[in-house]
């Protein structure tokens, strides 16, 4: 499978970048919910909000947590779980499962699921950032 996406213009500070977002589903025992996922080569595992997690009826291992900081150096405390994601586009569907991180701050707020090195081994992904295009190859 080969799926084609345009990259999204993002504004950051003031400043317009262009991010790898894709459409995507999450499924748990309680559900489904439809997500806007940016690609995230920096980070080790899928991050969810608590909220979604409990949403979608995750089971979490909150006697074992971490410590982690967000990309601007936040702290943040997450606990470990697994997600299942579905991408859609036109006929094209596959589904797997992913280790996510889940973060306990309830507060945290995410314009954007992370999808991060447990989603990413399951593809080659090629960014083409001349043609503001990336590929997603199963």
């Amino acid at each position: 499978m080969n799926l084609g996406y345009n990259f999204k213009r993002i504004k950051v500070s003031g400043i317009t970048v262009q991010e790898p977002v894709i459409l995507s589903a999450l499924l748990g025992p309680s559900g489904k919910l439809n997500v806007t996922a940016i690609l995230d080569t920096g980070s080790d595992f899928v991050l969810l909000p608590l909220e979604m997690a409990e949403l979608l009826g995750l089971e979490l291992e909150k006697t074992k947590t971490e410590k982690a900081k967000t990309y601007a150096g936040e702290p943040l405390t997450t606990t470990q779980s697994t997600v299942k994601v579905q991408i859609n586009k036109d006929r094209e569907k596959i589904e797997f499962s992913c280790k996510c991180a889940v973060s306990l701050n309830p507060s945290a707020q995410h314009e954007y699921i992370i999808f991060g090195a447990s989603f990413l081994q399951h593809f080659r992904i090629l960014l083409d950032y001349p043609k503001n295009r990336f590929h997603i190859k199963s």
